[in-house]
């Protein structure tokens, strides 16, 4: 995650809010009478045609299913999944074309029996939801979207509507806040990670939920792109880049060689025609971003196998640039190891990125200071190569060519 532009567009979106929540007025509206309606006792006793959808809407009231997937669809999407989704339903298949009650038989053998155990369980849902017992709402058979959507319908300052795993995988990934155990876990878990960054934020912790699903759709990180999307439009170069769910990255044993003689016949390379600089600079902070993230992870990782829990848990990214490294971990005698990443979407080879004058600085002042190149950022299997510190003493292989200057100016009228 670049936190600039993560705050860049929450200048943009706060300047949107009122227009938002105008807009969604009307669905708040029947979000709160729909739960006022159903209200446990009236679930408790609730027909099963009031309930199931397929059939006719009832004259007074709701049709609870349908209602909670179709006139409510704009406070969190679950159509698409089959209805078997909620358990019972009212309808046909195409193998068999007669209209009837149809029901999930992990439900019961029938589909009264099917629709008491779904009503209960939504009751249960219901009470672990208000009692925010996470564990309960992770154990409910309530089908996964279907139990989001309820828990964000009657709570919705407290659960998140993002449903998709596929989305909340998506989103964690693009926030920087993924790990291992994390992506593999259940859709609950998953929100309440994202619920976690929210309420951490500065800025987006007096947000409601439905406004932070709305930021994070329309704003920041935006939609999931479509699968074999490769449509070239001019926002091409300002979308995240799309890192890999669960990646497993890999250390890599690596020597610096001499650099490569220039042949003198052979053509310069041709300088593309207005290089945007700006945009170039974004891409290289996002990947760089995901590298320290990856780093992060795996200094943790490589201590916790050495035995060294103590000193893993204090690994740590460094909260200031003018620190001059990224990340600070530990030797195994507990001397600091002080860590400048670069990450790349280049294949394992030769190591080409930006250093500052700062981290250059960092690097001759620090003792046991490293350097990490993340090659292959974008892939499921990142390489990490530790080059050590190639500036202190310096190393000769290591070819650095100066791209930009200060300049100052002292000036008066004449």
């Amino acid at each position: 995650m670049n936190i600039h532009d993560l705050r860049i567009a929450q200048v943009h979106f706060e300047s949107q809010i009122d227009n938002v929540l105008e807009s969604r007025k009307e669905l708040y509206k029947l979000r709160d009478n729909f739960s006022k309606y159903f209200s446990p006792a009236r679930i408790s006793s609730m027909p099963i045609d009031h309930y199931a959808i397929g059939n006719d809407l009832p004259k007074k009231g709701y049709n609870f299913c349908y209602t909670i997937e179709r006139e409510l669809d704009g406070l969190g999407r679950i159509i698409g999944a089959t209805s078997f989704k909620f358990g019972v339903y009212y309808g046909r298949t195409k193998s068999e074309p007669e209209y009837k009650y149809r029901f999930t038989k992990k439900f019961g053998n029938n589909s009264t029996e099917a629709y008491l155990n779904v009503k209960a369980q939504i009751l249960k849902l219901l009470e672990a939801g208000r009692n925010e017992n996470i564990e309960e709402i992770v154990r409910n058979k309530i089908s996964p979207m279907f139990k989001g959507k309820i828990l964000c319908t009657y709570f919705p300052q407290r659960y998140l509507n993002v449903f998709s795993d596929e989305h909340l995988e998506y989103f964690l990934v693009q926030l920087n806040i993924d790990t291992q155990d994390l992506v593999r876990s259940d859709a609950v878990i998953k929100r309440e990670a994202l619920i976690r960054f929210k309420n951490s934020d500065e800025v987006m912790k007096t947000w409601s939920t439905d406004l932070f699903s709305y930021f994070l759709y329309r704003v920041y990180p935006g939609r999931p792109p479509k699968e074999n999307s490769n449509l070239k439009n001019p926002l091409e170069g300002y979308k995240n880049p799309d890192f890999p769910v669960d990646p497993s990255p890999e250390w890599i044993d690596m020597s610096i060689e001499p650099p490569k003689k220039v042949n003198p016949d052979r053509k310069p390379r041709k300088e593309k025609k207005n290089p945007d600089y700006e945009k170039e600079a974004r891409k290289l902070k996002r990947l760089g971003d995901r590298g320290e993230k990856l780093v992060l992870d795996m200094e943790k990782h490589r201590l916790e196998e050495l035995g060294f829990t103590k000193l893993s848990k204090n690994v740590s990214k460094a909260k200031y640039d003018y620190l001059g490294y990224d990340i600070k971990s530990f030797e195994e005698n507990g001397d600091e190891r002080y860590i400048e990443v670069k990450a790349t979407s280049s294949k394992v080879g030769a190591a080409n990125f930006f250093l500052s004058v700062n981290e250059f600085q960092k690097a001759q002042e620090l003792n046991n200071y490293f350097v990490y190149v993340v090659f292959d950022i974008l892939s499921a299997n990142p390489q990490v190569w530790i080059i050590g510190n190639p500036f202190k003493p310096e190393n000769k292989k290591v070819k650095m060519t100066p791209i930009s200057y200060r300049v100052e100016i002292n000036a008066k009228k004449k």
